[in-house]
């Protein structure tokens, strides 16, 4: 009786949720519902673990439902497997064959190729899809929607758990059903709202059709507004990626950036005949500013709350590591930059991550190892030569799109003579004055391009190019990037699975994991969903929006800038380095809206495709991501040869791209859900 009870609860929960089977069980008994729904939709809505125990027995001490507790997380799309967002945008450039028959392998990199399909849609978060290897399992947020209500309706079971502890679970399940809608909204646009119904309730009170943009966003809101006052202030220091007071007004102030943002508020050019079976528009169709108001309200408040905790821009406060040493020493400022900026991400739980998950050793192994130069012979260290992968590269555009050491782009800098961007150069030798300044960020005397040389410190910190540093398997490579030199190709060990702009990426790389030598020599961290810096350019972004341009945009953007070792905004733009044509360009609302979206586009780069939700809600996306990607020429084994710029991967991207196809057998089961424009 126990499992039919949760049947029942269940079935309460499901109204209007893409299940395929439903239809086929309206009419039947009790009995039948369960039986149907435990074998065609045990991928869909089995959330009690085989062969353990019933759900209902987890609530019996808070032991016990701490293990329900950790199944409300459990939804979570990883950071770090193939099938997942982080490359999605035009960051990072998968070589081939990077998709097999399973469709598994690299799904974001495919979807930029333009291999969606709604006949089985990439990265299905709504469906949720199983692989012939659980690896590669990917679950429907709905059951992780249905999970939270579970969890919810149960917590007051716990016998032993105080009223102010339950209100803090329940109002965690609250928030992660919020995300998780949110989540599912960024990438299909309109969703379904959940409601309650009864096994007998007729069809339009079971199928329900898709809500509109504006009653999504304000669900989700009203929920997390719902949940905020039970949350702890912070999460203990045992209780690690659970959401809290902080990280919940955090993640709020980005779902009102989004609803503020044009692809949401008041889109006619692009879903103007995108309407519901009333007529009405899922998107709104006249922009409303007061929406971006609300953006600021909310970051001035997620602020102070970070303040108040001890929350903010990460300065790194350890000892350099040994081989840095010397540098250090004698170029001590611009490397403990180098130092903030390289360790970042993966000094794990730092003051700056607001909201975070350890990524599991699947993911680093996935995703790092495949970012990972390969570490050459000769480089000493505990690991094995030639270990890593070094098949995940950086695009030439995001090289590109750093800043020069002035905070200025290469079209507004005046130091900057962009017919000899291209032009090989040799780094002064060691001895040389002028090398001083490089230390740690430039090898001494070889030869490179002249686009390598002073740029601003995250340019350094982020990349491996010809003439730096990567550090990462515990030692520091001077890497060089053609064929058969440190970090580039090597026919035996890359085959076809090469590094194909010569550009790699280290920012997501802890420079302590041993790569190939196992779970255990790699460095687990907390990938942040949220950090502080976020809060910094989404305030920027909405005092712009609403205001203009101020110092309060200013000081808000300078935040960033100053971290990263750049100069205020207002000084890059009025001083000595701008081009008379860019001067005071930041003056003008339309340009600082430029400039606050590259600053974000550089802080945030190779971040869980920041950069790609930026450009789609900002109505960007279609002239970003329609155009091929370039890099050099990775056979090259001289400069000479290495720098010829050239097309490594074309690309295909359309306003039906925008929005992901719902599958097939979803809009086939539900007759009011309407499938998403162009699918």
């Amino acid at each position: 009786m126990k499992r039919i009870n949760i049947i029942k609860k269940m079935w309460r929960n499901l109204s209007g949720i893409a299940c395929h089977s439903l239809r086929t069980v309206r009419h039947s008994s009790l009995i039948g519902i369960c039986v149907v729904l435990l074998c065609s939709c045990s991928d869909y809505l089995d959330v009690v673990p085989d062969n353990v125990v019933q759900y209902e027995d987890l609530f019996v001490s808070q032991k016990m439902a701490y293990n329900a507790l950790a199944k409300v997380y459990s939804y979570l799309p990883s950071q770090g497997r193939d099938n997942t967002q982080y490359t999605m945008g035009d960051e990072w450039i998968i070589t081939s064959p990077d998709i097999d028959a399973e469709r598994t392998w690299v799904q974001g990199a495919a979807i930029m190729r333009g291999e969606q399909a709604a006949s089985d849609p990439l990265i299905d978060i709504w469906s949720g899809k199983k692989y012939s290897s659980a690896w590669w399992a990917l679950p429907s947020l709905w059951a992780g929607i249905r999970h939270c209500d579970l969890f919810i309706e149960n917590v007051h079971l716990i016998p032993d758990m105080t009223a102010e502890d339950k209100a803090d679970w329940i109002a965690q399940a609250k928030y992660m059903k919020a995300y998780y809608l949110f989540l599912l909204m960024q990438q299909y646009g309109p969703i379904i709202l959940p409601k309650t119904a009864s096994p007998d309730a007729p069809d339009e009170d079971l199928f329900l059709p898709r809500n509109t943009i504006d009653e999504c966003f304000t669900y989700i809101v009203n929920l997390i507004d719902e949940a905020i006052p039970d949350l702890k202030e912070r999460a203990g220091i045992n209780e690690l990626g659970q959401v809290d007071k902080v990280s919940a007004k955090s993640m709020k102030v980005r779902i009102l950036l989004y609803r503020a943002s044009p692809f949401y508020n008041g889109n006619s050019e692009y879903y103007s005949n995108f309407l519901n079976a009333e007529g009405q528009p899922f998107f709104s169709q006249t922009e409303d500013k007061e929406k971006w108001k609300d953006v600021i309200a909310a970051a001035d408040e997620a602020l102070a709350s970070c303040a108040q905790n001890g929350l903010r821009l990460y300065e790194y406060r350890g000892q350099p590591y040994a081989y840095d040493t010397t540098d250090f020493r004698l170029n001590t400022e611009k490397m403990q930059k180098l130092y903030d900026l390289r360790m970042l991400l993966v000094d794990t739980w730092n003051e700056e991550i607001i909201w975070g998950v350890v990524a599991d050793e699947g993911s680093v192994s996935t995703m790092h190892s495949a970012a990972v130069i390969k570490k050459p012979d000769g480089y000493g260290g505990p690991g094995a030569s030639n270990s890593g992968s070094g098949w995940m590269a950086g695009s030439y555009q995001s090289m590109e799109r750093f800043y020069t050491e002035h905070g200025l782009p290469f079209e507004d800098d005046n130091t900057v003579i962009q017919s000899t961007l291209l032009d090989i150069v040799t780094t002064p030798d060691e001895n040389n004055p002028a090398y001083t300044a490089m230390r740690g960020f430039m090898q001494p005397g070889v030869q490179t391009i002249r686009m390598y040389l002073n740029r601003e410190p995250r340019f350094y910190a982020n990349l491996g190019i010809t003439g730096g540093y990567y550090r990462a398997h515990q030692v520091r490579i001077n890497t060089m990037m053609y064929a058969d030199s440190p970090g580039g190709y090597y026919a035996p060990l890359h085959g076809t699975w090469a590094p194909k702009t010569g550009i790699m990426v280290q920012k997501i790389v802890h420079p302590e994991s041993i790569y190939g030598a196992g779970a255990s020599s790699l460095v687990l961290y907390a990938w942040p969903y949220i950090r502080v810096a976020d809060l910094y350019l989404m305030k920027a972004e909405a005092l712009n929006e609403y205001y203009g341009p101020s110092q309060d945009v200013y000081d808000a953007l300078n935040m960033v800038r100053a971290r990263a070792g750049i100069p205020k905004i207002e000084d890059a733009y009025t001083g000595e380095f701008v081009r008379d044509e860019a001067r005071n360009k930041h003056f003008d609302r339309d340009h600082l809206r430029d400039i606050i979206l590259r600053e974000r586009g550089i802080e945030f780069a190779y971040e869980s495709a920041m950069r790609y939700w930026d450009m789609l809600r900002t109505k960007r996306a279609i002239s970003e991501f329609s155009v091929p990607a370039w890099g050099w020429n990775y056979l090259g084994t001289t400069a000479s040869t290495f720098f010829d710029l050239q097309i490594v991967q074309s690309r295909k991207w359309s306003i039906t791209d925008c929005l992901w196809p719902i599958h097939v057998k979803e809009v086939s089961a539900n007759a009011t859900l309407v499938q998403n424009p162009g699918w």
